[in-house]
């Protein structure tokens, strides 16, 4: 699990373009502008309000506007057509495309392969989820325009756990 949240949290700060710089201290301005306010109002109930806001805003807001501007900027569709052990050498091919749905051109995308135990109810699902077997990161170096797709062959050595369920996430940076 350490592994995971480990490349989750490099990823989401490597990640990070001008516009999430600007939305995040736009959001982050407005929440000590609200906290600031709060404190000066005399009605107690406005107070408390607007300081409940602002700190919501203060918490809360970074990671949902970091969210929802992957989302909508950089977003990228992932589909692998083929996932499997090779038999003669302890190694594992990933076939697929990859597709820019963004609202911007991206110079560079970063893979994300996490090869996991196959579970089928929600709470093995999970646990095998947060324990993977491997977490391999491939730098796809082409350029991708919005809206082209472009197919990708990856080989990883030293993998050779069967059977295993493939989950893959796009990190693209313009």
């Amino acid at each position: 699990m350490s592994e995971l949240l480990r490349h989750y949290f490099y990823y989401t700060f490597h990640s990070m373009s001008k516009y999430d710089y600007m939305a995040i201290g736009w959001i982050l301005f407005l929440s000590l502008l609200l906290i600031l306010l709060g404190i000066f109002v005399r009605k107690r109930s406005i107070s408390f309000s607007l300081l409940f806001i602002g700190l919501a805003l203060f918490f809360a807001g970074p990671p949902i506007i970091k969210f929802f501007l992957d989302n909508y900027l950089r977003s990228a569709e992932v589909s692998i057509t083929s996932a499997k052990t090779l038999s003669y050498s302890h190694a594992a091919a990933v076939e697929g495309i990859i597709k820019n749905s963004g609202k911007l051109d991206f110079s560079h995308c970063d893979l994300v392969l996490i090869f996991h135990a196959p579970a089928h109810n929600g709470l093995s699902a999970v646990k095998s989820f947060m324990n993977p077997y491997a977490v391999h990161i491939e730098k796809l170096g082409f350029h991708l325009p919005k809206g082209e797709k472009r197919s990708f062959s990856i080989l990883i050595d030293g993998y050779d756990k069967t059977p295993f369920k493939l989950t893959s996430l796009a990190r693209c940076y313009p």
